[in-house]
């Protein structure tokens, strides 16, 4: 039985109920917090083994394989999200066409494109980060499309499923960077549509930073990777980690990276701590706590990026920022600020009391407002 959202707050600490900078980087739950600790213990006093460390990396892949709905076979486990876009973009740039992105983009999704298909086959949008936005770009010139799932800069969630649809029909390819939604809401779309969907670890799933996920449709994970490692390649009890064949393994396990041991030992515990409580209802209490703060900005007339769907980020511009930042800090409340405006992240870990504090401060600040 799922748990409610009660008994998953208190897998954290008490001050994580106001913490609203989980896209900067998520609050761990209290047993992966003590599960690096014993790991951290165990190498100090010499009797840890990798091997172990090994084994609990590979239990990721079938828990972050239930948060994505697909098939563990198609997963990758990566440091970031980095090395599954280079892999899947270098393949993607062969096709004649262009790279549709915007200019907003966060730079994990885009740099690896920019570097596999050169600036001159980039077409760039700008303005609302939204479903319209990129559709109005979209034709047959186009190779592929690069898109967060929720944009890191303003927090708009853009209707995948339409894009993905869009790009079906124009014949281009969907490499979508699911960094800011994965743990928190559902993508929005068949992961499986996408060439490739990429997720860091360290934001909204609660590991430590160093872990990462893709899943990479089966036509885009047959050759050996440029930058294999051995992570990635068959083993035989004969030769082990050592020289020739390079024999890749199959789906996307073929892009496993080696594992930074102890931010895995992280990983699994909080993948774990998030499989308790079902992905239908972490995304009804995110959301609700989110729509309660853009509702009551906009109520007040301050202004809100539109979205296509409702997101976990709520962001809107101030003259001045840092005060603001300021005084929600002072009230124990932690923000962050991207291009010029406050971003606020929700969590499962957030209280419902802390919109009311947040939008109560704002109000009072509003003379900073534009």
């Amino acid at each position: 039985m799922a748990e409610t959202p009660e008994k998953m707050r208190s897998l954290f600490p008490a001050e994580a109920a106001r913490y609203l900078d989980t896209p900067s980087m998520g609050v761990p739950p209290k047993p992966t917090t003590e599960a690096v600790r014993q790991a951290v213990e165990a190498w100090a006093s010499a009797s840890a083994r990798f091997e172990d460390w090994d084994q609990i990396r590979e239990e990721c892949r079938p828990l972050i394989a239930a948060e994505f709905a697909v098939d563990p076979e198609h997963i990758a486990l990566i440091p970031s999200v980095v090395p599954a876009v280079a892999y899947v973009g270098e393949q993607v740039s062969r096709r004649r066409g262009l790279l549709l992105a915007h200019r907003s983009e966060f730079r994990s999704l885009l740099l690896p494109l920019m570097q596999a298909f050169g600036e001159d086959r980039l077409r760039w949008v700008s303005g609302p980060y939204t479903t319209e936005t990129f559709l109005h770009a979209l034709d047959e010139n186009v190779a592929a499309v690069a898109v967060s799932t929720v944009s890191s800069h303003d927090g708009a969630r853009p209707d995948l499923t339409r894009l993905s649809e869009a790009c079906r029909t124009a014949g281009a390819e969907l490499l979508v960077d699911a960094t800011q939604s994965m743990g928190v809401v559902e993508l929005g779309f068949d992961p499986q549509e996408a060439a490739l969907v990429a997720s860091a670890g360290y934001k909204g799933l609660l590991a430590p930073r160093g872990t990462g996920y893709a899943v990479i449709r089966p036509d885009f994970s047959t050759e050996a990777p440029s930058s294999a490692s051995p992570y990635g390649m068959v083993d035989t009890p004969q030769v082990g980690s050592y020289g020739p064949p390079l024999l890749p393994r199959q789906g996307g396990a073929r892009l496993d990276q080696s594992p930074a041991w102890l931010s895995w030992v992280g990983a699994q515990t909080s993948l774990a701590a998030l499989g308790r409580f079902s992905l239908q209802d972490r995304q009804q209490y995110v959301l609700s706590l989110a729509e309660r703060l853009r509702h009551g900005l906009q109520q007040a007339d301050l202004p809100v990026p539109a979205s296509d769907l409702s997101s976990p980020i709520i962001t809107y511009a101030t003259k001045e920022p840092r005060p603001v930042l300021a005084a929600l800090e002072r009230a124990g409340v932690r923000a962050s600020v991207r291009r010029g405006a406050l971003r606020f992240g929700f969590h499962i870990y957030v209280e419902d009391e802390t919109v009311d504090l947040v939008q109560e401060i704002l109000l009072r600040e509003q003379g900073q407002i534009l």
